[in-house]
């Protein structure tokens, strides 16, 4: 019995609060108030791929990106977010074993039943919960899930570096588990275009990302990642979502293609994708 209490009150605390974006309620609402994401009042995006800069320099962007959906607010039960690991030692694909993720703006539900087909679907996914603990890329976008769907549950899954197998493996996954449920399911993933201490390189690529993405070309995506000639940091899994033939519509760019200088001098460009 103890043991079951443990498992249900087993929480995934920020790590980005105060950094990435506001740390409390009033400061994050007075921010998101700003764009008008109200419930109906958007696109009916079944997918969309959002940056994870600080909101500082991406938050409009992320707020385009989650307004292409909006249409589908009634709709939508829950949203699976993908995101990549930052930490270049990490390999493979993590499902979350908390029973919620924490955000200023309250806690979501972590969607039990779906992050276990996935692991049953998957060769290589796994539910661990120490890759999400540290790990920054879906954080950033959960106030934006709450605040925007606050009656949804999440499925969030990380990938570590990108290989074949785990692009593959989850795209299949996603395939299966994901299709019959598609009209009450948001696809969300965590993505920055492109990262290069040359502005013109870090473009170049970052527009050659959107070109990919725009034409669901998900092989010479994938190939572009593996052999290093683009980087995007979250690719791998739009890679994965591209694969699996779920997206079957038209693609929007949802916000404008923006620069930030990174650290070391770094340019990081970011975008907003929708599918609709």
């Amino acid at each position: 019995m103890v043991a079951l209490l443990a498992q249900k009150k087993r929480i995934r605390s920020p790590v980005g609060a105060g950094m990435y974006y506001p740390e409390y309620k009033k400061e994050m609402l007075d921010f998101l108030r700003v764009f008008d994401l109200e419930p109906g009042n958007g696109g009916c995006a079944q997918a969309i791929i959002a940056p994870h800069g600080s909101w500082g320099l991406s938050g409009e962007l992320v707020a385009n990106a989650f307004s292409a959906a909006m249409g589908r607010s009634g709709d939508i039960k829950r949203v699976v977010i993908l995101g990549p690991i930052h930490d270049k030692r990490e390999k493979g694909v993590f499902l979350s074993n908390s029973h919620s993720f924490h955000t200023p703006l309250g806690n979501i539900p972590v969607d039990k039943e779906i992050t276990e087909e996935m692991e049953f679907a998957g060769e290589y996914l796994e539910i661990n919960d120490i890759p999400h603990l540290g790990e920054h890329s879906i954080e950033i976008l959960l106030p934006f899930v709450k605040y925007c769907f606050p009656n949804a549950s999440i499925v969030p899954i990380l990938m570590g570096q990108p290989e074949h197998k785990y692009i593959k493996d989850l795209s299949a996954a996603l395939k299966d588990v994901i299709t019959p449920i598609i009209d009450e399911t948001l696809l969300v993933v965590s993505c920055n275009l492109s990262c290069d201490n040359d502005k013109t390189t870090a473009r170049f690529h970052a527009q050659e990302c959107l070109h990919l993405f725009a034409e669901k070309d998900a092989a010479s995506l994938t190939s572009a990642i593996l052999d290093g000639s683009l980087s995007p940091c979250g690719g791998a899994l739009v890679a994965s979502l591209l694969d699996s033939g779920l997206l079957n519509k038209k693609t929007c760019y949802a916000g404008d293609m923006l620069s930030a200088a990174g650290l070391e001098n770094n340019t990081v460009f970011y975008s907003a994708v929708s599918f609709e």
